[in-house]
């Protein structure tokens, strides 16, 4: 969870608000190492420093907790895609490597 990428409202933040946002960063790092059953929500750790301290800070953190909560739950399975096999007319859905071995999606601009 690299701080420099998680959007616009951490570099809104003071120098102090920055120290502030990487310990908490870190605070709930920690937590997750520590997690043996599931992963810790962000709003588990960060939801009580909500409402304390500085705006930009509560904006930064409601961002990383808003940013968290995208996506599939741990332990949920993802939702099911199908996309074009490059260079065929052949579509390769996910359910279809489903039990078989593990599937890494890379989104990104490679231009």
């Amino acid at each position: 969870m690299a701080i420099e990428q998680q959007g616009r409202p951490v570099a809104n933040l003071s120098a102090n608000e920055r120290a502030m946002f990487r310990k908490l960063v870190g605070e709930l790092q920690q937590r997750r190492k520590e997690s043996s059953v599931q992963a810790v929500p962000a709003h588990t750790v960060l939801g009580l420093h909500l409402a304390k301290g500085p705006p930009a800070l509560q904006a930064a953190l409601s961002h990383l907790i808003e940013r968290d909560e995208q996506g599939p739950a741990f332990g949920e399975i993802a939702p099911d895609f199908s996309l074009k096999q490059l260079g065929t007319d052949e579509r390769i859905s996910l359910s279809g490597f489903r039990g078989k071995r593990p599937v890494g999606l890379i989104f990104g601009s490679y231009t």
